[in-house]
């Protein structure tokens, strides 16, 4: 009983939030901040290691903390990263991260959490990439298909914003930073996944590119989002995914991936990590960019690819 009035207390003080935060718009709120070019550290590399994970806002901060120096991975992948919140302490969580992992960072918000700010701070979650190798073209690619009424009218979780990719030039690859909605609502899910795909097919056609990140897809076997991406010649980082263990509690399947296109896919995992997040980091290593791996056959083609993930 004590912690059911705990949430009803909890929500009632995120509702004054309404009227206390700053009004912010969704441009605001999408805005791309950080340090691209703090570090320097030479480009040139055979391999690029790469985590996606959703971090569950920073809440287990030093766990997370923990868990990506012993991946020591080149760049990392953040979804639902707190800046300014009061349930993270009010740490600006990437910002935090990278200047303990010595590393670039970026961010851009997806929602301003409403009752969580401190004074005329606003409260931020968002997507965030932290990186060895300098970070280019940091831009925020806000969806035009949005649940909207789910979250402006939500008393529990009260925001304003809406779903995005962080997309960034990383080594010569182009990066899609993404955390598709939630909820079930498949179509929603695929339309968010086209629009970045229609982005990288007519922003960077020829780069090489991968989409990773918090896709919140239903069973493997029937998810349209990720047959979409298989017919656009996309490739599951990690190979087949038939036997995969979950990567989120509550789940029976993978929800958190690493895809990409015109890169050479190596060695990769889910890393177990339910100490420091509601997900686990999904972790790969992958051949750096050559025009020369144009015809290597470690690259496969998109029907091969469905075989690896769906068999």
């Amino acid at each position: 009983m004590k912690k059911l009035w705990l949430v009803f207390g909890l929500t009632g003080l995120r509702a004054f939030g309404f009227l206390s935060d700053p009004w912010l718009g969704t441009a605001d709120i999408q805005r791309v901040t950080g340090d691209p070019i703090r570090v320097h550290e030479p480009a040139a590399r055979a391999e690029l290691s790469v985590v996606t994970w959703n971090i569950e806002r920073g809440l287990a901060y030093d766990s997370i903390l923990s868990v990506l120096r012993t991946l020591n991975p080149d760049v990392i992948l953040l979804q639902e990263a707190d800046q300014g919140c009061r349930r993270t302490g009010y740490r600006n969580v990437p910002k935090d991260l990278a200047t303990a992992l010595n590393m670039n960072w970026v961010a851009a918000g997806e929602f301003q959490e409403l009752g969580e700010a401190r004074g005329r701070g606003p409260a931020i979650t968002g997507q965030a990439i932290l990186s060895r190798l300098p970070i280019a073209e940091a831009a925020g690619l806000g969806f035009r298909a949005q649940d909207r009424w789910r979250w402006s009218i939500n008393p529990v979780q009260p925001r304003r914003g809406g779903r995005l990719a962080l997309r960034a030039v990383i080594g010569g690859v182009v990066m899609y930073n993404t955390h598709i909605e939630s909820g079930g609502d498949e179509g929603l899910q695929q339309r968010q996944m086209a629009e970045i795909v229609a982005d990288q097919a007519t922003q960077h056609p020829d780069t090489p590119v991968l989409i990773a990140g918090d896709f919140n897809n239903p069973p493997v076997r029937r998810a349209r989002t990720l047959q979409s991406l298989l017919r656009a010649s996309f490739v599951d980082a990690l190979g087949d995914a038939s036997h995969r263990e979950p990567t989120s509690l509550g789940q029976s399947h993978p929800i958190d991936w690493i895809f990409i296109k015109r890169l050479g896919p190596g060695l990769g995992r889910v890393v177990p990590a339910f100490n420091a997040s509601d997900h686990s980091p999904v972790f790969a290593r992958l051949s750096a960019p050559a025009s020369a791996m144009a015809g290597s056959p470690q690259l496969l083609g998109a029907s091969s690819a469905r075989e690896l993930v769906l068999k």
